[in-house]
């Protein structure tokens, strides 16, 4: 059986070498050189932020669609089929 992985992990690391994401959410620029205590841990996205997600991605599409950025279905399948035509498809002779 495999070890299990620790649920988070803190470590201390220098102004310099925080992530952008992590030192743009400081209300203060860092001089260089001050440590900090970082600790990461998994987070699973919540029902609400998949759903959200989701209606952000239908929203571009409708964007799209209404922008007229769109290829017919028909044309897709006959770039596909002329792509992969030749190629080999394990298991199948």
């Amino acid at each position: 059986m495999p070890p299990e992985h620790p649920r988070q992990v803190t470590t201390t690391i220098l102004a310099e070498e925080l992530p952008r994401a992590i030192a743009a959410a400081l209300p203060f620029r860092p001089q260089a050189g001050t440590r900090f205590r970082v600790t990461v841990e998994p987070v699973e996205e919540s029902e609400d932020e998949r759903v959200q997600a989701l209606r952000d991605d239908i929203a571009v599409g409708m964007d799209d669609a209404e922008a007229g950025r769109t290829i017919d279905g028909e044309q897709v399948f006959e770039r596909l089929i002329a792509k992969y035509a030749g190629a080999k498809h394990p298991g199948r002779d």
